[in-house]
């Protein structure tokens, strides 16, 4: 079994490579804008076997390494249509599509990263299944698998609604995702969906939309738990996220998606609450603790103040009177209490009730 810290190694090993090389494959093929005739499919079938098998059943790493950059680097050839590359896929999937769901992690990421760099749904859908922990009970490999999928959101050739679908089985992923790593993989995947430049505002409010409910279904269990939860550790980053791209939305969507972050928010801090002792108890848990705790602050007051607008009028600026992540630092736990219960008063009813 490969060491957790060593897939970043095998997932770096292909996408930081910059070199690079030409297929040997006629150039009709890689550049056809038509469907592939019979004997351009048997062409590319036989380029692709040797390859393919090095990966599913070869005993050389060197040579598994160079048949996926092989696939890879024809996948990325710049003249490579996306005709071309959905034929690829198509291929590929067929022929890798059991050492992709196979126990050797391996193997199993370097036909994911073949895969990832069609550049097609057809190569993705296999990757996104691999997110799904009751598809694949390999935590390694739900990390690398999601991963790629936030890797390949930069330069997918997809349907806009594809962001929709494919946003909304990480969303299902992560709800039931107990691996810190896999986790935090999962939520990134879905903020960097949401955050295509290309796709259009209404597929882009759908795809955060399901990142907020993610995020809520984590925080709801994080609550649930007795002690220390590590999956506060997976929220760290990408509540950071959120709080920016609110700044961006409009009144309307804010509006919209404040009725599930702020009951999500009020979840996270009555978990830190519950789990005090045993969060203050590991240095570096109890940083993490205290990292949501302050953005949870601040997304509470920003969401408040448009919320509740009329509760703030003529009322000074409040500058930095934050609360909850000193008296969490500071370990007050009456003070924090105090404010805990401050806010979910405030969340408990109208308007987010």
């Amino acid at each position: 079994m490969i060491s957790r810290l060593l897939i970043p190694a095998i997932l770096a090993a292909c996408v930081g490579s910059t070199t690079l090389g030409q297929s040997t494959l006629d150039r009709a093929i890689v550049g056809a804008t038509a469907p592939l005739s019979e004997a351009q499919k048997s062409a590319l079938d036989g380029f692709i076997a040797k390859h393919v098998d090095a990966i599913k059943d070869g005993n050389d790493a060197a040579a598994c390494d160079e048949a996926r950059w092989a696939l890879v680097t024809l996948a990325r050839d710049p003249a490579a249509t996306p005709t071309f590359r959905k034929a690829l896929a198509l291929a590929i999937a067929t022929d890798l599509a059991a050492t992709v769901k196979g126990s050797d992690l391996r193997r199993a990421i370097n036909a994911m990263q073949v895969l990832r760099f069609t550049r097609t749904p057809e190569g993705l859908d296999l990757v996104v299944e691999r997110t799904i922990p009751s598809s694949e009970t390999e935590p390694g490999k739900r990390i690398a698998a999601a991963s790629l999928v936030a890797d390949a959101f930069e330069d997918l050739d997809a349907n806009n609604a594809y962001y929709e679908t494919v946003s909304r089985r990480l969303k299902d992923a992560a709800a039931g995702e107990t691996d810190v790593l896999a986790l935090q993989q999962k939520l990134g995947a879905i903020a960097s969906a949401a955050r295509r430049k290309e796709l259009p505002p209404e597929n882009a409010r759908t795809v955060r939309k399901n990142l907020i409910d993610a995020i809520a279904s984590v925080a709801k269990a994080v609550r649930g738990s007795a002690s220390a939860d590590p999956r506060m550790q997976a929220l760290q980053r990408v509540l950071v996220g959120v709080r920016n791209d609110l700044l961006e939305m409009s009144q309307s969507e804010r509006a919209a998606v404040s009725k599930t972050l702020a009951p999500a928010l009020s979840d996270l801090v009555s978990a830190a609450s519950r789990q005090w002792e045993s969060a203050h108890g590991v240095p570096a848990m109890s940083a993490s603790y205290g990292s949501v705790m302050n953005s949870c602050e601040v997304l509470l007051r920003l969401i408040d103040r448009s919320e509740r607008a009329a509760a703030y009028a003529g009322s000074k600026p409040e500058g930095d009177q934050r609360v909850l992540a000193p008296t969490w630092e500071a370990k007050d736990k009456a003070k924090f209490d105090a404010e805990a219960k401050r806010w979910s008063d405030i969340v408990g009813a109208a308007p987010y009730r």
